[in-house]
């Protein structure tokens, strides 16, 4: 009879503490490309998923199937990896957690059952690296559509007030008006900020922006590594497992019970700054051993 009575008592202790079971629960992966950085990210965010959850059921789709899958499956989070994953999900009900995108600052959101990681690194951040890398950038170019990107540009003029900065920064409407607006900056910038505006920065006006940079010996700084191959100065770059990572903390918080509206969009963080020396020295600026030790060197 005691033997009964432990054994009861050591099984109800075991279903009282034990980790979360996440068994029945299913969560639909969305994503248009098999791009590397995508994996990366959906591998960062399975990292912090699997640890605290047991059992979860990962179901992947593409954008064109999400809303039928969704409608079969009625999975108790949804993660969408890029843009178009994201507009191919945002009717539903469900909660929706996403990455590889560029979203509105906290709050602006319209859509209160989504939440994410942004590829956006505050402007604190690069405003502050670009002045640390290039101490003679007093009057900083930057184009932007205002649609896309203007909360955040106006976010970047206060700060650059703050660091005694002068920020140029020139509206565009549609990627053709890029070449004009680079020409209304000509002489009165000593560098060029790239954001990730999609209106602004496609193929054809990033080389626009490195030869008018070359042409007129201006530093740019760019928001990716892949930048740098064109002639960008330097970046900040982000990894896709860690955004997937801060991703998977979001889930955990929603699968947890954690009401989405309450959870805001984040943005990217631990970013690595990467410097181009080739075109370090191409423009004279100096890379000293301290600032080396703190960059990763693009050669």
């Amino acid at each position: 009879m005691a033997r009964i009575i432990f054994l009861s008592i050591m099984l109800s202790y075991c279903l009282i503490n034990r980790p979360a079971d996440a068994s029945a629960q299913q969560i639909l992966v969305v994503r248009n490309q098999r791009f590397r950085p995508y994996s990366e990210a959906l591998s960062g965010f399975r990292h912090v998923l699997d640890e605290r959850f047991k059992g979860l059921d990962y179901i992947v789709r593409e954008g064109k199937d999400a809303a039928s899958t969704i409608r079969r499956k009625k999975p108790e989070l949804v993660l969408a990896i890029g843009m178009d994953a994201l507009y191919a999900v945002k009717n539903t009900e469900i909660p929706v957690v996403c990455l590889m995108v560029i979203l509105p600052s906290a709050g602006s959101l319209e859509e209160k059952n989504i939440t994410g990681v942004s590829m956006t690194i505050s402007p604190e951040r690069q405003l502050s690296s670009l002045r640390r890398m290039i101490p003679g950038a007093r009057r900083v170019g930057l184009l932007y559509d205002p649609k896309k990107s203007g909360a955040f540009v106006r976010k970047a003029q206060r700060v650059a007030r703050g660091l005694r900065m002068h920020l140029l920064a020139k509206e565009v409407s549609h990627a053709k008006d890029v070449s004009r607006a680079l020409g209304s900056l000509k002489g009165s910038i000593d560098a060029i900020w790239m954001i990730p505006d999609t209106t602004v920065v496609t193929p054809e006006t990033a080389e626009l922006i490195m030869l008018f940079s070359l042409e007129n010996r201006l530093p740019v700084c760019a928001f990716s590594a892949k930048y740098l191959e064109l002639g960008a100065f330097m970046s900040l770059d982000v990894s896709a497992f860690d955004m997937g990572k801060q991703a998977g903390e979001l889930a955990v918080r929603i699968l947890s019970g954690a009401n989405v509206r309450d959870i805001q969009p984040v943005e990217a963080d631990n970013p690595t700054l990467i410097v181009n020396e080739s075109v370090a020295r191409k423009l004279r600026i100096p890379l000293g051993d301290e600032l080396r030790s703190k960059v990763r060197i693009f050669k």
